[in-house]
């Protein structure tokens, strides 16, 4: 009796995760708009700003993350289907890991905006916002690689 051994990866669903990433307006705005404050200017206004955006780019990324995962990849294709995919496994751990990072920084701002040191610390908090969006840029960067693998070379960039 012979078995055959066929370990698993998964791919991405290439046309769904373009779609998903293009029809999520509000996240590219936000973050513009987090992108584009001031941060040499701390006043209690940009505090303000600067948490209730932060906030909002949580729960939008949240949203993103789970329907990229719902509906832009494919899990359990064998890898013997002779495809020549790169495995996509990577890009569901990063969401993980960016989700994270960005939780702890919202946490953190939240607290200190409520403890009124906010103005003091706000260089420190959107040097970890800057940290999170490089990881940011990074991960989109493979997952427009992984789509434009998945549709030849068409190009996709968000």
């Amino acid at each position: 009796m012979t078995t055959v051994s066929t370990t698993t990866t998964t791919i991405a669903n290439a046309a769904f995760l373009q779609e998903v990433k293009e029809s999520n307006s509000q996240l590219w705005v936000l973050l513009k708009d987090l992108r584009e404050l001031n941060f040499a200017d701390e006043t209690l206004e940009n505090s303000k700003q600067f948490v209730t955006k932060l906030g909002e780019l949580r729960d939008s990324i949240a949203l993103e993350f789970s329907l990229e995962e719902t509906y832009g990849f494919i899990d359990g294709v064998p890898t013997s289907s002779g495809l020549g995919l790169v495995d996509a496994g990577k890009a569901k751990l990063q969401h993980r890991e960016l989700y994270l990072q960005l939780h702890e920084t919202c946490e953190e701002v939240e607290a200190a905006q409520y403890r009124g040191t906010i103005g003091r610390d706000l260089a420190i908090y959107f040097g970890a916002f800057e940290q999170f969006d490089d990881s940011l840029r990074a991960h989109e960067d493979f997952e427009a690689e992984l789509i434009r693998n998945g549709l030849g070379s068409r190009v996709a960039d968000f």
